[in-house]
């Protein structure tokens, strides 16, 4: 069986190779994969001796993350934008996605280094590397640190397992088809001494009370649809920014005959939906979320609209009836 990691462009490693300076961006509002890969990279790129800076545009509102927010900065110094660096950008598969520190780069020279399967190219042909069936980028970004001969560190593989054991919820949603190599590859970081027990217990320890009594009165107003096959939750804006919505998806897509559920998040000017989609239940969550100006993966997808939730709670449920006929 052909590996799920093809061969990274030699354009795109010469473009890397060549640069003196590098700015290195992920997706605003950052996941683990986000910033994890992110600052894998920079130690890819010191490695190689060149400068780095991290931006992101925030919030780091993930408790397992929020300890990493201050390697960030909110946008490029113009001193170092003239050094004429180079763009990676990380975990974005459109270039609205990095947010407002990405509008002053958008001269430079850019890569995108991805694996949500929705999204257009926005770089210069072979400066892109995006692989859907890649669980994490930050696999995609040791296939990236690989091409360039540079050594895996301590460091670098702990950033590498962390990105990769958030998005693929500790290893939860690994198919049958991306599972024997992405954990053949993992095997490596835990090799250079990386612990899966503190790993777990980093991403998870150290949640408030109030957080968890936030996502309860969520779940306990869930709303079932279509026979239960989908579950809509809603947040409204009146309970605080925490991130709720890993709780919210785990326990409902627990529940008995469900395929999908749906997490509208009321915010000041905007309804962000997100969604997610049993591996079996044949609805493509991405594709969705695509029709509604968003996108992600098959199973795991999200978008932004200018709507009530009570309407979006119609456009929905309209949809859904279409998908599961």
């Amino acid at each position: 069986m052909a590996s799920i990691f093809p061969q990274v462009d030699a354009r795109l490693i010469s473009a890397i190779e060549e640069s003196k300076a590098a700015i290195v961006i992920a997706h605003r509002n950052p996941d683990g994969d986000a910033v994890c890969s992110s600052l894998a990279m920079r130690e890819i790129l010191k490695a190689m001796g060149k400068e780095c800076l991290l931006l992101n545009e925030g919030e780091f509102l993930r408790s397992d993350i929020k300890r990493y927010e201050g390697e960030f900065l909110k946008e490029a110094p113009l001193e170092f934008i003239s050094r004429n660096p180079i763009v990676i950008v990380l975990d974005c598969s459109t270039p609205d996605r990095p947010g407002k520190p990405f509008a002053q780069l958008r001269d430079l020279l850019t890569v995108c280094i991805d694996h949500h399967s929705s999204g257009e190219p926005f770089t210069k042909e072979g400066l892109s590397y995006i692989v859907p069936l890649s669980p994490s980028t930050t696999l995609l970004v040791d296939q990236v640190r690989a091409a360039l001969g540079v050594p895996l560190t301590r460091e670098m593989a702990e950033y590498l397992y962390t990105g990769f054991a958030t998005d693929t919820g500790f290893f939860h949603f690994l198919s049958e088809r991306t599972a024997p190599e992405s954990l053949e590859r993992v095997a490596e970081f835990t090799r250079m001494g990386v612990s899966p027990y503190d790993i777990y217990d980093a991403m998870h320890d150290g949640r408030k009370l109030s957080a968890a009594k936030n996502a309860a009165s969520i779940i306990i107003a869930s709303k079932p649809i279509l026979d239960g096959a989908v579950i809509i939750a809603h947040q409204p804006l009146e309970i605080s920014d925490e991130r709720l919505s890993d709780d919210i998806y785990s326990t409902l897509l627990e529940i008995e005959n469900v395929k999908a559920v749906v997490f509208l998040k009321e915010k000041k000017d905007v309804l962000e939906i997100g969604f997610r989609s049993k591996h079996h239940s044949g609805i493509d969550v991405g594709a969705l979320a695509s029709e509604f100006g968003g996108g992600g993966h098959m199973h795991a997808a999200g978008a932004s609209i200018s709507a009530s939730a009570e309407e979006a709670e119609k456009m929905l449920e309209k949809r859904f009836s279409e998908l599961l006929k």
